[in-house]
């Protein structure tokens, strides 16, 4: 049904047109006249209790909450990525995962060729040998070196001679062992493990190839917990807290927003963009969540809590003021209101109407204070 001068547009319904029709019919002569509540009606003369009543439909003012929702967009990320790389590098001999494995922490993922070191590894057990033995010569000779000396065989000077060498042969000994450690630290290090359980994303190595120092091989993704990073604005970053509940809205998974968490808010803008990094985490134990997915945010940043709310729409702005009509002994009464935090369909009243209040929500735009309305629908007369 289109729009009559600039009235709200109504479902085509049968009410609905019944409700134009007799709303068409009066609207000409509610605009001529000028009745009032109480003393102001009885001045208006007998044309407004002969007038028709204009059927409105009313809700009733109720106690309740109003928050301001904040939408903010952002990317779905794993709460925890750890990154695949290797000090030293070398050539791959094994590749033991793909992407999308799950693997549990200390799994084998790759595996370098590792001929050269159990080579070196072969030397230095000969070479950890042959200290030990030269070690235990020593010991033997100072010891009986000791002997000789307490008898007067031998003369200081030979025990001192004999002290020394089992203090070369020593740190000999313990130099071979170091190095035999050492090699063995890098034959260890051939085998690449999983450093925490998840999923294997980034796989960009074969077998053959060579790893270089540092560079990521794979990736391991901890996805059991999900976290969406979006950007805050000075104006928001102070009105969101830690902890706070947050609805999360994944559109390719489901048209039904999901609960998360407020993780972290920097307390430092970002130098480039100067806007507040802020993290939020949830759950993803069914595993529907991917990364990359796109998410839709929804942070209350203000709420009213006890407060009388009415429907937005109720509210009218005459002379500069805002307005809601009232239905009171089947008479519209026009109040002046005083609005606070307002939501997509409620809005808070902090002046000029009480809880129980039958509000006109529906045919309000035409009425004039005093003028006889019958309700129609959404509440009940009063």
């Amino acid at each position: 049904m289109k729009r009559l001068w600039g009235a709200p547009a109504l479902p085509a319904s049968p009410f609905s047109m019944l409700f134009s029709l007799m709303l068409l019919s009066l609207m000409f002569l509610s605009l001529v006249l000028l009745p009032g509540c109480g003393a102001e009606r009885q001045a208006a003369g007998d044309a407004v209790e002969d007038a028709l009543p204009v059927p409105v439909e009313v809700t009733e003012a109720c106690r309740g909450s109003v928050e301001v929702i904040n939408s903010f967009t952002g990317i779905v990320e794993p709460e925890m990525t750890v990154n695949i790389v290797h000090k030293t590098g070398g050539k791959v001999a094994e590749v033991r995962v793909k992407n999308g494995d799950d693997v549990q922490e200390g799994d084998l993922l790759i595996r370098l060729d590792d001929v050269e070191l159990l080579a070196q590894i072969a030397q230095a057990e000969a070479a950890c040998r042959l200290a030990d033995a030269q070690f235990e010569s020593a010991a033997k000779t100072l010891e009986d070196m000791q002997a000789l000396y307490q008898e007067d065989v031998v003369p200081q000077q030979q025990l001192e001679q004999a002290e020394t060498g089992y203090k070369v042969a020593e740190a000999q000994a313990a130099q071979a062992a170091a190095a035999l450690q050492l090699i063995r630290t890098h034959l260890n290090d051939t085998l690449i493990t999983a450093p925490i359980s998840g999923k294997v994303s980034g796989v960009t190595i074969n077998p053959g190839e060579m790893a270089a120092p540092g560079t990521p091989l794979a990736a391991i993704n901890r996805l059991d917990t999900m976290q969406v990073g979006v950007d805050l604005t000075e104006k928001d970053v102070g009105r969101i807290n830690e902890g706070q509940k947050v609805e999360v809205l994944v559109s390719a998974i489901s048209s039904e927003p999901l609960e998360g968490e407020v993780q972290s808010v920097s307390p430092v803008a970002d130098p480039r963009t100067k806007t507040y990094r802020m993290e939020v985490v949830l759950p993803n134990e069914n595993g529907l969540l991917k990364g990359g997915m796109t998410a839709e945010v929804r942070v209350a940043v203000a709420v009213e809590e006890d407060t009388v709310v009415i429907p937005v729409e109720a509210v009218l702005t005459r002379d500069g003021e805002q307005v809601v009509f009232v239905v009171e002994e089947g008479l519209a009464c026009l109040r002046q209101v005083t609005l606070g935090l307002e939501s997509g369909e409620n809005v808070s009243v902090l002046e000029g109407i009480e809880t129980g209040e039958q509000v006109v929500s529906r045919g309000q735009h035409y009425l004039q204070e005093g003028q006889k309305v019958t309700v129609a629908g959404g509440g009940n007369d009063r």
